[in-house]
């Protein structure tokens, strides 16, 4: 087969398996009267698979008191949410899968979200997922929904058609959400052409880019993956905790609701 035929082929494919997984629906686990209150705590993690020593220790610290947790590369055989703290409702977007592991984003909260939506992008060289979900949930003593992008970017691209292509879902549900949004997780940020492209998306729907005072999140290019960008929100505290269980720091914050 011809080179470019082959190329036009894995594109095809792509486009396939992308839209194939890629779906929303209210959540059945909502039940009236769940919400989050107006202050709480959010954590985001690339927790690598769940492939290190200690990670298990360390998610249990690191959620301590979390409403909101945010995972990377979670692993479902990992049985993530009975090691918290507190009993969390679970969902889960798929992304890279082998005959013993299935792994993906995966959104913890106090309550559960009242609506879902897990999307997949094919990484264009290795041919391997990427996921990303998009969570609402109820806000205590409030009408509005609190909306909540979890994010793993696609990583090994020439150019940068494939990430804006794995933003676009993102970004127009951002752009249909009224009430305050965050976006965080593992935006594969390593060049500052990325970088300018997902500021100016997130800038577009009105989202900040959270800024650390001791910025310890991993930078393997100079330039930090892991982010956080909030709307409607203010971050009282920000921080990034040094781990050995992962090749991503963790971020943890504490936010609290724009009146």
């Amino acid at each position: 087969m011809p080179y470019y035929a082959f190329a036009i082929t894995l594109l095809l494919l792509a486009a396939a398996v992308s839209q194939a997984e890629d779906r929303c629906s209210a959540d059945p686990h909502w039940q009236d009267g769940q919400a989050l209150a107006p202050e709480f705590d959010l954590l985001s993690w690339n927790i690598q698979k769940a492939g290190s020593a200690r990670w298990a220790e360390d998610l249990q610290a690191l959620a301590e008191g979390v409403e909101l947790t945010l995972l990377q590369e979670a692993s479902l055989q990992a049985g993530i949410p009975s090691l918290l703290p507190e009993r969390l409702t679970a969902v889960f977007a798929p992304g890279f899968k082998t005959n013993t592991m299935n792994t993906g984003v995966m959104t913890l909260g106090v309550a559960a979200p009242t609506t879902h939506c897990s999307y997949s992008a094919l990484e264009p060289w290795l041919g391997t997922p990427k996921a990303a979900s998009v969570s609402t949930y109820a806000l205590s003593g409030r009408d509005d929904r609190l909306l909540a992008v979890n994010l793993h970017a696609i990583n090994f691209s020439l150019g940068l058609g494939s990430l804006r292509r794995q933003l676009q879902p993102l970004i127009a549900q951002l752009a249909d959400h009224e009430g305050p949004a965050l976006a965080a997780g593992d935006f594969n940020t390593w060049s500052a052409a990325r970088q300018s492209l997902v500021d100016t998306l997130m800038a577009s729907q009105g989202l900040s880019r959270v800024e650390f005072i001791e910025d310890l999140r991993s930078k393997p290019f100079g330039r930090p993956l892991d982010h956080v960008y909030l709307r409607g929100l203010t971050a009282e505290r920000a921080e990034v905790v040094a781990v050995e269980s992962s090749d991503h720091n963790p971020i943890r914050l504490r936010l609290a609701v724009s009146p």
